[in-house]
């Protein structure tokens, strides 16, 4: 009898806890995610939609060897029965989405979105009339978007402000998609988001401001850059707007 009572008590916390998860992680909207079900991941789509998309995995595979940059939660063994590994990512996307924000008075120049590509988790920054729009968990990119590929770990980093993001796409640990005027000035006014305080303060006097880049045909939207292309990231990156 009492091994018939644990049983049923196991039951009830089981079903308890799959309801709990099913509440946390978004699963009805008609698509998945990693998230919601590993085996539901699907990147040879991405890689048709943007060539060489996928690169981005190995120069993040490289970083992680290098200790440059953590490993993604979603890669992290262990369950995960209350969602904290998606909520940690989704956080960590509107922090990101906060910091385009106060870049400049202009508002967010076109709608933005972004992959994680572990998990396959897109999000979406849009300008509305009451502010920059964050949805995370959403199908994909539309129509006009600019498209940011990248890893869970690398948003994260650029969230914490350990990494900026003109660095990141500099080592070819982010890359983007759309038209290469687009491309350019997005590089170019966003370079700084992910640095803290001081380092913004320390390159904003040490370094000229950038020529423009609206017309640079060198920047395409399936480039990347290994680490080993460049004496630095931050040279790297001067070169690529000026």
């Amino acid at each position: 009898m009492k091994v018939l009572n644990y049983r049923k008590r196991a039951g009830t916390l089981g079903m308890a806890a799959v309801a709990v998860l099913i509440a946390i992680v978004p699963g009805s909207e008609g698509f998945a995610c990693g998230y919601d079900n590993p085996r539901s991941i699907s990147r040879g789509s991405l890689n048709w939609s943007y060539p060489f998309s996928l690169h981005v995995m190995g120069a993040i595979s490289r970083e992680v060897a290098a200790r440059r940059l953590p490993i993604a939660n979603f890669d992290r063994g262990g369950m995960d029965l209350f969602g904290r590994k998606y909520l940690r990512a989704k956080k960590a996307l509107e922090q990101f989405g906060e910091m385009l924000r106060p870049t400049s008075r202009e508002p967010l120049p076109t709608p933005v979105a972004v992959v994680l590509v572990e998990p396959m988790l897109w999000a979406r920054f849009e300008m509305t009339a009451v502010g920059l729009r964050t949805a995370v968990h959403v199908p994909g990119a539309e129509r006009g978007d600019l498209v940011i590929i990248t890893g869970e770990a690398v948003i994260a980093e650029i969230a914490a402000r350990r990494l900026m993001f003109g660095d990141a796409y500099a080592r070819g640990i982010v890359r983007l998609y759309g038209e290469d005027r687009q491309i350019a000035a997005f590089v170019q006014k966003y370079q700084q988001v992910g640095a803290n305080r001081s380092t913004r303060d320390t390159r904003q006097r040490s370094t000229p401001a950038p020529h423009s880049v609206a017309a640079d045909p060198s920047m395409r939207s399936s480039r990347a850059f290994e680490p080993n292309q460049a004496a630095s990231s931050s040279e790297t990156l001067e070169k690529l707007v000026q």
